[in-house]
Formats: structure tokens, sequence, C-alpha cells
């Protein structure tokens, strides 16, 4: 954080924190989109001001709301409960994924991946273009299905692996080992690891496990100070039996996803 005699200014990794906001977004909302205009020091470094920040938080209001960040700049400045309408469940971009997938135009995939995890928030990335057309790929026909998931999957994970390895450099709240039990879809495994790097962790990645008791007496415990464990399917007991022994033994140390904790350990 800088500060001068009269006004208080931002460095953008501050602004980053503050608001949740990556600094990559940060840049393309300038750039692209002309949202915010920080000032500059000498070397180029940019600085925020505190009207920046209420505009970034206003932007993400709006984002919120299922307006694309394209549309947004029209509505700086307007009350936040006038109508617009959106499909607040998909980001826009979902229709053109869908088309580049049932042309299996991977190219075309990667830069529409590309360009939304710069521009929305990652929560919304997820929530409103990942998540809609995996269940849209659901739909299609089974000859092609394999083949168009395929592409999607090989694709956000090249580029959900580049944020956690950006991500990664930055972290400062501690190394977490993320343990998953998915098999079928890998993808869902670098979803949770993008979602921990936001809470600021240095995530190792250990993907398509079905047997986790090793680990109860395993040294790597040591050398991290999380260890979270992700599946979206129930487990075999003898592997809920181990993340209770382990949980047990290192109740602080020892995280679950959402799935793992309502269906076998919440009364534990």
């Amino acid at each position: 954080m800088v500060c001068s005699q009269e006004v208080k200014l931002y460095a953008i990794r501050d602004v980053s924190e503050l608001t949740g906001v990556k600094p990559v977004t940060l840049r393309a909302w300038q750039r692209r989109y002309n949202l915010i205009q920080p000032q500059r020091t000498e070397k180029g470094h940019r600085l925020y001001r505190q009207q920046d920040l209420d505009t970034i938080r206003e932007i993400q209001g709006w984002l919120s709301k299922g307006v694309a960040i394209g549309k947004v700049k029209g509505l700086l400045g307007q009350k936040s409960d006038i109508d617009v309408t959106t499909d607040t469940q998909r980001l826009e971009e979902v229709e053109a994924m869908l088309k580049a997938l049932s042309q299996l135009n991977r190219g075309k995939t990667e830069m529409l991946l590309s360009n939304a995890l710069k521009e929305y928030p990652l929560n919304l990335v997820i929530e409103q273009l990942i998540y809609p057309v995996l269940e849209a790929l659901d739909l299609v026909k089974v000859s092609l299905r394999s083949l168009q998931l395929g592409l999607f999957q090989t694709c956000l994970i090249t580029r959900l692996a580049l944020v956690v390895d950006s991500e990664n450099k930055a972290a400062s709240k501690g190394k977490c080992l993320l343990v998953s039990f998915e098999q079928l879809r890998e993808a869902e495994s670098w979803i949770q690891a993008a979602k921990l790097c936001e809470q600021g962790l240095h995530i190792t990645l250990i993907d398509k496990v079905d047997d986790v008791s090793g680990l109860i007496d395993h040294d790597v415990l040591h050398r991290y100070q999380y260890l979270h464990f992700f599946s979206n399917k129930a487990l075999p007991i003898k592997q809920v039996e181990a993340l209770r022994t382990m949980k047990a033994l290192n109740p602080e140390q020892i995280q679950f996803s959402e799935v793992i904790e309502k269906l076998h350990l919440k009364n534990s």
C-alpha cells in the first residue's frame, strides 16, 4: 500500500487481496473494457484510489447479476436494482463454447476459456460457464459426447493448471496437499485446486487416488500445513475410516470437500 499526503493509493496486489479480483483480471478490465483507469508510477506500476476500489466492487455486483463484462460499462453509476435482462445461470460465452466443442475446435475452445478466466472472477467462470457446459454436454448424443467432453476437459485442465501455477507463486497462506478421489472427470480436481488457490494456499494436487490409508503415518504430513481431500461421490468405508483417523489425529490440518463432509463425516 502506498500513501500520498492526501490520497491513499493501493498497489495491484493490495487491490486483489481487498476485492478478490485477480491482477490479470484487473488488467483485462482496464485494457480491454476501459472500466477502471488507475494511476501509474514513474516505472509504470498501477496505483488504485478508493474510488477505483468502489468501481471494482460495483463491477463485481453487476457480474453477479449475470451481466456480461462487455455490457458493464454502460451500467456503472446506475442503481443496482434496475432491471437487467440476463440469464444469471450462464455466461454468454456458453453458447460459443458449445459450438466450438461441437466442431471439435480446440483453438476456439482454448481461446474462450482463456478469455473468460482473465475477464471474470473464477467463481463466476466455474458456476456460469464450466458447469453449464458440462451439464449441456451430458445431453449430447453418446457417439459425440466423449469426444466433446474429452476436448473440453483437456483444454480446461490446461488453463486451470496455468491458473494454479500462477496463484501458487503468490500464495501466502501455507502449503496444501490436495488429494482427489475423482476418477472420471479429472477437470473436477483442477477446479477444486483453483478454488483452493483463491484462498491463498499453495496447492499440490494428487489426482485419481483410490486409497489414502497410506497417508496416516506418512512423513509427507509434516511438509504441508493442510491436507484437503476431494470427492464428488460416496467413498468406500475403508477410505472413510482412513479419513476419520487422520482427522482425529490432525483436526486442524485435515480438510474435506463438501460432499465428503456431508455424506460421511458430518456427525462423526
